[in-house]
């Protein structure tokens, strides 16, 4: 008897038999609860895009975008910080020695402007973190042991299909992370303004639209633009964190140059870069623009550091040498501008809650009178108002960065004949 053997078809056998016999990759080893967590928060997503057909797309790109923090409200609601903290720029880390190690399938390339048109696709997400008093987070298949429900945080991915803008796979699942993780990175630290206002911006909500999209759903394209240019910025800003001022700076350049409402971050990184490389006059030119970038929405958020206690500015030249600089630029613009305008201050939630309230008061009378002594036309046009803890975002009461952006002097622009 003899067999009729196919060498083709023999080869093809072979290599079937040589597949099915290939070791899966190695499961990468945790240093740390947090870190095992967003392995797991990252194999749910990655095993739900190769349900969906995705191993069968080898060869296809990857970038990493950004991880928002976002704060979940009182009221369960979300507020978007826009503003990423140290634990957000671990998660991305971790997110890609995971692809590297797991996903052969996949080539992960940088978020920039070389690859915006031939990446397939973007991960990005969120870390969900609760303020004081809001309802416990429970949103999605988070399906790890019971041991991690009571995380502080939960760990949001979405794989988005940057062709298609379709969302391709999405988890979640809690996640254990140290206070000293909540911080914010360098790029925010040093940010003279705060990303976020009164109001949630178009890009904000989009960007939240997408963060809450469910596999297989499909975004619009100023969706995908806006995840693409936070994902820029996201590069610039690590490089801004790694003391790469350079590169940091070109890439805020990059950034600046694209059309949309993210360009108050970008002036805002060209403003801290060229601080950083002691290029003041070009710094100074950037700070204009952040400016007219903040009150074009009508409200601008400015990281003014008091002691504590006291309506006098921090001592430190490091950190409030620049101040006058800053009211000298906001007084001239809202100078020339025919509208009104109310210094709010506010206050983080620790003390008691009538010295804060007076406090808040003082210090924001305190930056107008220094606003009308630089623009004595703005005295009819500037009323002060004091906040408290009453418009807290996060609400910790840490005094510490983690809740900088409660202790903020907000710029609201206002109709002069409805003031």
């Amino acid at each position: 008897m003899s067999l009729n053997l196919n060498p083709a078809r023999c080869l093809l056998g072979l290599l079937v038999l040589l597949a099915a016999c290939a070791a899966p990759p190695t499961p990468l080893s945790a240093n740390s609860p947090f870190e095992q967590d967003v392995l797991d928060t990252g194999q749910g997503l990655f095993s739900q895009w190769r349900a969906q057909g995705g191993r069968a797309t080898s060869g296809r790109s990857v970038a990493l975008g950004a991880i928002n923090d976002l704060v979940d409200l009182t009221n369960g609601a979300q507020r978007p910080l826009q503003e990423e903290s140290e634990a957000s720029a671990q998660v991305k880390k971790i997110i890609a020695r995971q692809i590297d190690a797991q996903l052969p399938e996949l080539k992960r390339v940088p978020a920039d402007a070389a690859n915006s048109r031939a990446t397939d696709y973007l991960i990005s997400g969120s870390l969900m973190r609760s303020s004081v008093g809001s309802p416990a987070n429970s949103r999605g298949p988070v399906k790890p042991a019971d041991a991690k429900a009571q995380a502080p945080l939960v760990l949001t991915l979405l794989m988005l299909d940057l062709k298609s803008h379709q969302v391709v796979a999405r988890w979640q699942g809690p996640l254990r992370a140290l206070q000293g993780q909540l911080s914010p990175t360098a790029y925010f630290h040093d940010s003279p303004v705060l990303m976020s206002g009164s109001k949630p911006s178009a890009a904000e909500q989009r960007n939240s639209q997408l963060l809450n999209a469910q596999a297989g759903s499909t975004v619009g394209a100023d969706t995908v633009e806006d995840a693409w240019a936070l994902a820029l910025l996201s590069q610039a800003q690590e490089a801004y964190a790694a003391a790469n001022y350079p590169k940091a700076l070109e890439l805020f350049q990059t950034a600046a140059a694209r059309p949309g409402p993210l360009a108050l971050r970008a002036y805002n990184g060209l403003y801290l870069s060229h601080l950083k490389l002691g290029q003041n006059d070009l710094a100074r030119q950037d700070f204009k623009r952040v400016v007219a970038e903040g009150l074009a929405t009508r409200s601008l958020a400015v990281k003014f550091l008091f002691m504590p206690g006291q309506t006098s500015f921090w001592a430190d030249p490091s950190v409030s040498g620049n101040y006058d600089f800053w009211l000298q630029e906001i007084s001239a613009q809202i100078a020339a501008s025919p509208q009104c305008l109310e210094v709010a201050g506010h206050t983080s939630r620790s003390g008691e809650e009538a010295f804060n309230q007076k406090l808040s008061l003082a210090r924001s009378e305190r930056v107008r009178g220094l606003m009308q002594g630089l623009q004595p036309g703005l005295a009819k046009r500037i009323s002060a108002s004091g906040k408290g803890w009453l418009e807290n975002i996060v609400g910790s009461g840490s005094d510490d960065a983690r809740d900088a952006i409660d202790r903020r002097v907000e710029f609201k622009l206002l109709d002069c004949a409805v003031r």
